[in-house]
């Protein structure tokens, strides 16, 4: 399908025309080019329309899912040097297109660090979509291929990769490619990161933090799936992006988008990761934008945060211990999330103090009946986490013997001596 680029000329404050537009960058290699890729499409120094004053377009055929760079030369006036405007646009698709997808990642770029990228995988209708062969590749600034690998199924339609990012890696620009086959049909989405200087490894979606934080999330489950109907979305100043007002979208829910009350079926693209409709058009400024969607009140951050927080209070009770969510002994799971638990519903508790997260439980009164209900069972997974953290110091203690010797003497001069010995064991 067809898209028209364009940019408006003005001379103080006032449309006006230049004396020279052309699409054509300052290194004199490309007009218009596929990011990251550097394919050009539109060479440089290209010819453009000039439909009205100040107005400058050229149309062009973009492939499906692809993100372009614009560049444009402009001349104000005869003899000026040349002055360069540059513009990411897409990725567009074709009206039949049904399956979208969305990049996003967890942690920091930082040399040394291990970073988590995301990919979301749904159909127009917000449904996950399986991927075939999914794979992701990562190019350093460059453009040289450093790392690919297979990423791994976090869920239906929900993927991730670990970057363990380089000590020594470059600062500056990476582009992650991921690259995926649905119903025969290959897709690709790009996706670009900065690398910055220093770091600590760390790792977030595999074996047991996963497990723990899928666990925390059954004792607060419905914080984590809050329906949210016909939101009327805030339009962003390109006339294409729509922000709703809470992100961390459930893939599995499903989302409803309306345009005019009308239900769009395709040409728009959901980030389920920030909590935005894109669409592949300009919208008019008539244009209501509406969405029915269901969030997660909490981060997989808040949810690490608290368990972490849980571990290191158990840790505090006697005997010490140094256990961490990897070391931790089974026996202990229970209290841990407990008292994890607990701490989501205080902050859920803290939250509904504000105007805005208390319109999800349909205003301040019934916000505040929700609060006395919620301090309630706060103080119920209380009193369940202190009485198990207080059978930590029974033991069990295996393998360990403890004498204490207590000196016992006759009369002040007296030579005998008589020792206690109390024996406490396993």
């Amino acid at each position: 399908m067809p898209q028209t680029v364009y940019i408006d000329y003005q001379k103080n404050g006032v449309a006006a025309n230049a004396y020279s537009v052309k699409l054509g960058s300052e290194d004199g290699t490309y007009g218009i080019k596929v990011l990251g890729t550097s394919t050009v499409v539109v060479a440089n120094n290209t010819s453009v329309s000039n439909p009205s004053v100040g107005r400058y377009e050229y149309t062009f055929t973009p492939s499906s899912g692809l993100t372009y760079l614009v560049s444009w030369k402009v001349v104000p006036e005869s003899g000026d040097d040349a002055q360069y405007v540059t513009q990411e646009i897409g990725p567009f698709f074709t009206v039949e297109e049904t399956i979208r997808a969305v990049a996003d990642y967890r942690g920091t770029f930082i040399q040394g660090s291990t970073t988590t990228l995301f990919l979301k995988i749904t159909s127009m209708e917000g449904l996950p979509q399986d991927a075939d062969n999914i794979a992701i590749a990562i190019y350093d600034p460059d453009e040289a291929l450093i790392e690919s690998g297979t990423p791994d199924k976090v869920a239906d339609g929900y993927y991730a990769y670990d970057w363990a990012v380089a000590a020594a890696a470059d600062v500056g620009g990476y582009l992650v490619k991921w690259t995926y086959i649905i119903n025969g049909t290959s897709n690709e989405e790009l996706q670009q990161v900065v690398v910055a200087d220093e770091g600590a490894e760390s790792d977030f979606y595999k074996g047991r933090t996963l497990e723990f934080r899928n666990a925390l999330e059954s004792y607060i489950f419905c914080a984590q799936a809050i329906p949210i109907y016909f939101e009327q979305a805030k339009p962003a100043e390109d006339g294409r992006t729509f922000y709703f007002t809470f992100p961390r979208w459930n893939q599995t829910a499903g989302v409803n988008i309306y345009r005019n009350k009308n239900l769009i079926t395709s040409s728009a693209e959901v980030n389920y990761f920030k909590g935005y409709v894109r669409f592949d058009s300009l919208q008019s400024s008539y244009d209501m934008i509406n969405a029915d969607y269901n969030f997660k009140w909490f981060s997989d951050l808040d949810l690490d945060t608290f368990l972490s927080n849980a571990v290191q209070t158990l840790n505090q009770f006697p005997p010490h211990s140094g256990y961490t969510l990897i070391s931790l002994p089974d026996r202990y799971i229970p209290a841990v999330l407990y008292k994890a638990a607990t701490d989501a519903i205080r902050k859920l508790m803290l939250c509904l103090q504000f105007q805005e997260p208390q319109q999800v439980f349909g205003g301040p009164d019934k916000a505040q009946n929700a609060f006395s209900n919620f301090e309630t069972l706060k103080k119920n997974y209380e009193d369940e986490w202190k009485l198990l953290f207080e059978q930590k110091k029974y033991g069990p203690y295996v393998g360990l013997t403890h004498t204490i010797v207590v000196p016992e003497y006759t009369l002040p001069g007296g030579r005998s001596r008589w020792f206690r010995y109390l024996f406490k064991g396993s």
